[in-house]
């Protein structure tokens, strides 16, 4: 006979969560995995900064501790997720000790979700060790050298020229192409559109030696009077020939009419120039007093950028840059103690997707099957993404390739929310991660996915004699 809990309803189901979660917890911390975890992320946050070497400048071994450190970190606790969690059920399972709470009655819901929350816990906890340790490096590098956190500890905004989005790009591009009866005619409209997507994306513009360039732009956050607005501009061109490059940019503010600030650079050795506006600058001259009081009541919104090669024709050569991608403004956005916040939560929802996804399959198969079975699909996500943005329409006229893309394509569909992401990307260059991105990496990986592999879960638990009991 079964013993009913004394509890019911959603108290009921809260306790009996709380109370799985906390035995999963506990029995975990028991066994020396956590210890031995925690010591490969101490070895990680405190050695390897020191054994990979930057280019020597601040700038350079901040990007370590954010790119690398954090990476490598992220990877080891992405691992240790997904291999702990293929073996809580499996293991109770097999050795019988799981039909033992058949009789509390704790459904296969509760387990499930209890054990799930609880490998969550133990991630949060080894995540903010991790982060905390990394912030404290940082600190203690920009003090010893001398600058200060708010220069070197930034996060900014964001912002894109106006300019069509590859998608409407590639439909006005295959109009074009099917009006001149030019359209490929073993390919389909999808993949000629996927194809021109990509062109328009990756697409190069070149700026000759005394041709201007124009770009405007509208901040999704008005910027206030006084606050700085940093232009960044990457670009491709001959080393041999980047000394001969000379430059001038001219800032103007659309939505505060008067003189532009003009900005001359004569180094171009670097393939990355970055020069920083002060916004008083649109207001205290050549503009009335109304003018004045509308922007500093409504701020700053909309921006003219322009760049005239001001190189020797004979000896300079153009610059080549990606206009959606190499040209951009930077704003305020907001603390970096806060960004960095937002990197955690993000990672932690992929965290709680892989701790999901090996539950399901810890629930299926005995330990060696659902460790061999999540390394598999691991790597199968990570070469399907990378087979997926590599591959042309002339490897897909092949029919032996077809099967591998087919595959590629379907695996880069099913993991694309949960790669979207690129938080250590953003922290290493001071960029702010939106509240959309952050939101959308929480919602995918860390509530809809986990559901459906929870309801997939339960399912086996119940055929499994688990919750039900006989």
């Amino acid at each position: 006979m079964r013993v009913h809990a004394p509890h019911t309803g959603a108290v009921g189901f809260l306790r009996r969560v709380a109370g799985v979660a906390a035995l999963a917890a506990r029995a975990s911390l028991r066994t020396k995995t956590v210890a031995a975890l925690l010591a490969l992320l101490a070895t990680c946050v405190w050695v390897l900064p020191r054994v990979v070497k930057g280019d020597g400048t601040p700038e350079g071994d901040l990007n370590i501790l954010f790119s690398y450190t954090l990476g490598f970190s992220f990877g080891l606790l992405c691992l240790a997720t997904l291999w702990s969690s293929c073996a809580l059920f499996a293991s109770e399972i097999d050795s019988s000790r799981m039909q033992l709470s058949a009789v509390k009655p704790v459904r296969a819901a509760e387990f499930w979700i209890g054990k799930w929350l609880a490998l969550l816990a133990l991630n949060a906890v080894l995540l903010a060790a991790v982060y905390a340790g990394v912030y404290a490096q940082s600190l203690w590098r920009i003090h010893r050298s001398g600058g200060t956190a708010s220069e070197s500890l930034m996060s900014r905004r964001v912002s894109h020229p106006l300019m069509p989005t590859p998608r409407e790009e590639a439909l006005q591009a295959y109009q074009t192409m099917r009006e001149q009866n030019a359209l490929p005619k073993d390919l389909s409209q999808k993949a000629v559109l996927r194809a021109l997507e990509q062109k328009a994306n990756e697409r190069y513009d070149v700026v000759n030696p005394g041709e201007p360039a124009r770009w405007k732009f509208r901040l999704a956050h008005p910027l206030r009077v006084g606050e700085p607005v940093t232009v960044r501009l990457r670009f491709d061109t001959e080393f041999s020939t980047r000394e001969q490059v000379k430059g001038a940019f001219q800032l103007a503010s659309a939505s505060c009419p008067g003189p532009a600030v003009e900005v001359q650079l004569d180094d171009f050795t670097q393939n990355e120039i970055e020069f920083v506006v002060d916004t008083r600058a649109f207001t205290t001259t050549g503009i009335s007093t109304e003018a004045a009081r509308a922007a500093e009541k409504n701020g700053l919104r909309e921006f003219e950028l322009t760049f005239r090669h001001l190189g020797d024709s004979k000896r300079s050569s153009a610059l080549m840059l990606r206009n959606r991608q190499d040209v951009v403004l930077l704003t305020p956005g907001g603390s970096f103690e806060a960004n960095l916040a937002r990197s955690a939560l993000v990672q932690g929802s992929v965290l709680a997707l892989l701790a999901a996804f090996g539950l399901t399959l810890s629930a299926c198969f005995s330990m060696p099957v659902a460790a061999f079975t999540a390394t598999v699909l691991l790597v199968l996500t990570l070469v399907g993404n990378s087979v997926a943005q590599v591959t042309s329409e002339e490897d897909a006229k092949v029919w032996h390739n077809r099967i591998g893309i087919a595959v590629s394509h379907v695996v880069n569909q099913a993991s694309g929310h949960a790669m979207k992401a690129k938080p250590l990307a953003a922290l290493a260059h001071g960029e702010r991660i939106e509240d959309a991105v952050l939101m959308s990496s929480l919602l995918w990986n860390g509530v809809l996915i986990p559901f459906v592999f929870a309801l997939a879960g339960c399912a086996v638990l119940r055929r499994r004699e688990l919750a039900e009991g006989e």
